[in-house]
């Protein structure tokens, strides 16, 4: 954010109302310096604003660049496209605050170099309308489209189908899932180095992972089972389930994704 800190604390006070209600106290015979100590303004402010026929809209020679209405039509854009699952980041939006003043013939300040608004009214924009900048999570195209109200809907009206039918209790209900586990971290803790050093490097097993999946299962009452491990190679390696939880299934597939449905035995006491 801007480190700017206003050096007064003048403000805006002349308004619509005072203006007409000048109007009318002269209209009626009062003299301006008379209007002006009633009103507590300066008489040099009346005679101006009364030669203007306006009111002050800003404190300098400043102004918005967007109205009220462009403001925040342009703000409803931003949570239109996050709920979109395709939210702007901070230089995308600079830009997008560039082409809306153009296209609307507005005076601006914006850099037409880049062809995008300042990183200083973007943050002011964000501060305006409760924005912050958030680190989005990697969502495929399949996922956001089959997550509808539609298809939530007919989860739970299958799940409710089910539940109904067969009378299933907390300790024999489980969800599943599956995640994929890179053997190689993708961001390193930083480490202590020489100032000045160009290249600072740290170890590790590769410089290029291979992803491992993880099937895990949980029940309702908080038991779960034992995750399933997919390693990427033909055969199994005992030494590559070491750490690994108790009763870890070991499996093997030439991808290291899963491509069918293992089929897990479990004992619940």
């Amino acid at each position: 954010m801007s480190s700017y800190k206003r050096k007064s604390d003048r403000k805006l006070v002349f308004t619509e109302e005072i203006l007409k209600d000048a109007k009318e106290r002269i209209r009626r015979g009062q003299s301006q310096r008379s209007v002006a100590e009633s009103l507590n303004v300066p008489e040099s402010t009346l005679r101006k604003r009364l030669k203007a026929g306006t009111v002050p809209c800003s404190l300098g020679r400043f102004s918005n660049v967007f109205t009220p209405e462009l403001d925040s039509n342009l703000a409803e854009h931003c949570r239109r496209l996050d709920l979109c699952f395709y939210g702007l980041t901070k230089k995308e939006l600079g830009r997008v605050a560039y082409d809306l003043a153009n296209k609307n013939g507005l005076n601006h300040r914006f850099n037409n170099d880049k062809k995008e608004a300042s990183k200083k009214w973007v943050e002011n924009f964000a501060r305006r309308h409760n924005f912050s900048l958030r680190q989005p999570e990697k969502t495929s195209l399949a996922r956001a489209a089959g997550f509808n109200r539609v298809q939530v809907q007919r989860f739970y009206d299958n799940l409710k189908q089910v539940l109904t039918t067969f009378k299933f209790v907390g300790r024999q209900i489980f969800n599943m899932d599956e995640t994929g586990l890179q053997t190689v971290p993708n961001k390193l803790p930083k480490v202590y180095a020489k100032k000045g050093k160009k290249i600072v490097g740290k170890v590790v097993s590769a410089e290029r992972g291979q992803t491992v999946t993880a099937v895990c299962c949980m029940g309702a009452t908080g038991i779960f089972v034992p995750p399933a491990l997919i390693f990427p190679r033909k055969r199994q390696k005992p030494e590559l389930m070491d750490g690994a939880p108790e009763d870890s299934l070991q499996l093997v597939s030439d991808s290291g994704y899963m491509n069918s449905l293992p089929v897990l035995l479990i004992k619940i006491k």
